[in-house]
């Protein structure tokens, strides 16, 4: 019997690159589950971050932006965010108003509109103006004209203020069905550790080197001794150029060290113990294109 009417579902957050999704993840459950950069390309994997509530447990499935790029690793986070969808009980589908609609929106209406799953628009960076509000919901209605619509909501806000992020929550649990509780009611996500900590590192890599070389960069975790009172931890960062090693290294070290240092305090939240970071920064030509490689980093996990 479920207990007072108890709601749960697996709710699927989509976007192109750069649109926020990552951002909102965060802010729906009011905790840090997936990194965070204005690169694009930063979410690699299909993440997922549960919201309990007393009679609900929402679970979000955090995933790539739709991307154009043509090699193994792009084509990957196509197919990981397109089979996102498949089993889930709603839709986020997140757009930027900062920004018009573009040929990765024309691809993500396509596939959105030819599901039947309900799904809530919402229109996010409410903060930075609503310049491109109406190109969206003209363009979606376009889409749909003549056929089964499975929009139920638009809702603007600001992933990154908060700002009516409130009025999403409310939208989900009115249209998530009844059912028992997929996981214990302490979770918070089931990515594996390992993962969580190379994109730990990994997202203070993309803040360090802005636009220089983060579509090259890949971050391993070769091994981790949970210690009593420390935890031991060694990293290996993937590069394709000796050229882009000397730019992560940094002159004397400056840029390894900063990565170091701003990754371990969250790696010590989750650990809640000391952390000693080990960190290595290794040449290994063309590793996008190579699935081997890509499973053994963790980018077919999902």
């Amino acid at each position: 019997m479920l207990k007072n009417k108890f709601k749960s579902g697996f709710v699927t957050i989509l976007g192109r690159p750069n649109a926020g999704k990552s951002t909102l993840l965060n802010a729906l459950i009011d905790n840090k589950v997936s990194i965070i950069s204005p690169i694009p390309q930063t979410t690699r994997h299909q993440i997922k971050g549960i919201l309990n509530l007393e009679n609900a447990q929402i679970v979000f499935v955090d995933t790539p932006g739709i991307h154009s790029f043509e090699d193994k690793l792009a084509m990957h986070l196509n197919t990981v965010a397109k089979r996102a969808i498949e089993g889930c009980d709603l839709i986020i589908y997140v757009v930027d108003m900062s920004r018009r609609p573009g040929k990765e929106e024309e691809e993500l209406m396509r596939i959105i509109s030819g599901q039947k799953i309900k799904t809530i628009m919402v229109l996010n960076k409410i903060d930075l103006g609503l310049k491109y509000f109406n190109a969206y919901i003209d363009s979606w209605a376009q889409r749909v004209e003549g056929k089964r619509n499975p929009l139920v909501y638009y809702i603007p806000l600001s992933a990154k203020t908060g700002k009516d992020v409130d009025k999403l929550r409310s939208a989900l649990l009115d249209n998530l069905p009844e059912s028992h509780p997929y996981y214990e009611a302490n979770a918070l996500t089931d990515f594996p550790l390992k993962f969580r900590v190379a994109d730990i590192i990994r997202e203070k890599l993309f803040l360090q080197l802005k636009r220089e070389v983060p579509h090259s960069i890949a971050v391993e975790i070769e091994e981790i001794n949970n210690k009593k009172k420390i935890v031991s931890i060694r990293a290996n960062i993937y590069v394709k150029r000796n050229s882009q090693k000397r730019i992560v290294i940094g002159k004397a070290g400056e840029v390894l060290k900063e990565v170091g240092s701003q990754a371990r305090p969250e790696i010590e939240k989750i650990y809640n113990k000391k952390v000693f970071l080990d960190i290595w920064v290794k040449v290994l030509e063309n590793w996008q294109d190579k699935p081997r490689i890509l499973k053994e980093l963790g980018y077919w996990w999902a």
